[in-house]
């Protein structure tokens, strides 16, 4: 910011000193067109000028601003050019802390499901029967008891919203709890009585509203972080439950079925809720979707063999994009999308990591799953690695994708891929 105001007054100070040019505030040759637009780019000034419209880099953005429809075009962009430098290397497994999971939370297992990187720099892992929220610090791979939570499956997943706080999603408890990662607080929004099983994880629009992903609730409700209400959309959803949701630049939300049958689709814009046609067979056979910048909505199988993927910009066609070889019950549980172009499924009962390409979705296996129901979900740290969600993984385990490149903070923590 500072080197962009010293540029600033520069030129305005060089264009006084200079002969005068054409007066004319839209001659890209004069000094006011120059020095308008200079303003424009200080400020964050995003309106049209002269038929041009200022454009900032994806890294000079916000987290909260990287889901916003005028920006994707730069965040596409920087993603694909990290895309473009590959990897150097096989991926490798690392227990990144010689710690337990039970000498850490007094957990014996299913202590945690779901992880989230925040704007401090730390990742969070969120609780399932964990009675701690734990914070890890990247830089020195330890961690530290950031709160104290209900437990008993009282939550699954979490959301990060605006200003760095991060909202659970209730699964058997009734409240609604935001979590604020700079002071580590947990507050009680708002109590309401609801089916057992409420919700999976959730997705922060550009509407700046939470909206909750059902799963024993068919009600879509929402937490509107600029007025500070809990509300509900008017459509509710059936059929079971969904496993957790995917933005897309548009402002719609693909809720990715698990014993549902069909995708549903929430129009943020709108609030109105549309069903795909297409039958993924319940049953528990899909358990997670990411999307990836070529428009593609990857939706992760469970208890199948079957890979595909939603393309929104064909209509929504579901394309088959692959087999899962060996299929077991309940792989994977969450996905990561990696700087190098990949997306790595987090395995849950499956014998293996694998990787999947979001272009060719070409399907490479990679080192053993050290045990069974062992992760459940995970968040991208900042150099490309993979930081497990440990569940009955009595472990702290992360997957070093060795990346060339690397998400700036603005990407990594973007509503689009830092969820659960």
């Amino acid at each position: 910011m500072l080197r962009y105001l010293v540029l600033f007054f520069f030129l305005i100070f060089c264009s006084h000193c200079s002969s005068a040019k054409i007066s004319n505030n839209c001659d890209v040759n004069s000094d006011s067109f120059l020095n308008q637009l200079l303003f424009r780019i200080v400020v964050k000034d995003k309106s049209y000028h002269c038929g041009y419209k200022v454009a900032p880099a994806a890294c000079t953005l916000s987290y909260e601003e990287t889901h916003l429809p005028e920006n994707w075009r730069q965040v596409k962009q920087e993603v694909e050019a990290q895309f473009a430098l590959g990897s150097s290397e096989g991926e490798t497994l690392t227990q990144y802390n010689p710690a337990t999971v039970l000498s850490a939370t007094g957990a014996a297992g299913t202590a945690f499901q779901g992880a989230l990187a925040a704007p401090n720099g730390k990742v969070y892992l969120l609780p399932y029967n964990s009675p701690k929220i734990l914070a890890i610090n990247p830089k020195t791979n330890n961690y530290e008891e950031a709160t104290s939570v209900p437990g008993a499956i009282d939550f699954i997943g979490g959301t990060l919203g605006p200003s760095g706080i991060i909202y659970l999603s209730p699964h058997t408890n009734n409240t609604f709890y935001k979590f604020d990662t700079s002071n580590h607080t947990l507050t009680n929004i708002t109590n309401i009585t609801m089916s057992g099983a409420a919700y999976n994880g959730g997705v922060y629009a550009p509407n700046g509203k939470i909206y909750y992903v059902p799963s024993g609730e068919s009600i879509i409700r929402y937490y509107d972080t600029n007025k500070g209400t809990i509300g509900s959309v008017a459509t509710p959803v059936s059929g079971g439950i969904f496993a957790n949701g995917v933005l897309t630049p548009e402002g719609k939300i693909y809720f990715i079925p698990h014993t549902a049958t069909n995708i549903y689709i929430l129009d943020t814009n709108t609030e109105t809720v549309t069903q795909h046609p297409f039958s993924f067979g319940g049953a528990g056979n899909y358990i997670s979707g990411i999307y990836t910048p070529n428009g593609r909505i990857y939706i992760i199988p469970h208890n199948v063999a079957t890979l595909y993927y939603v393309d929104t910009h064909d209509k929504d066609t579901v394309v088959e994009a692959g087999t899962i070889p060996n299929v077991t019950a309940s792989m994977f549980n969450g996905v990561v999308l990696a700087p190098n172009g990949k997306l790595y499924p987090i395995p849950f009962n499956y014998g293996k990591f694998i990787s999947i390409d979001s272009v060719t979705s070409d399907i490479k296996m990679l080192m053993p799953n050290p045990g069974t129901s062992s992760y459940r979900g995970g968040a991208i740290g900042q150099g490309g690695q993979i930081y497990l969600s440990p569940h009955n993984a009595n472990r702290f385990d992360l997957l070093d994708t060795k990346s060339n490149g690397s998400f700036c903070d603005p990407v990594r923590l973007s509503p689009y891929w830092n969820k659960f």
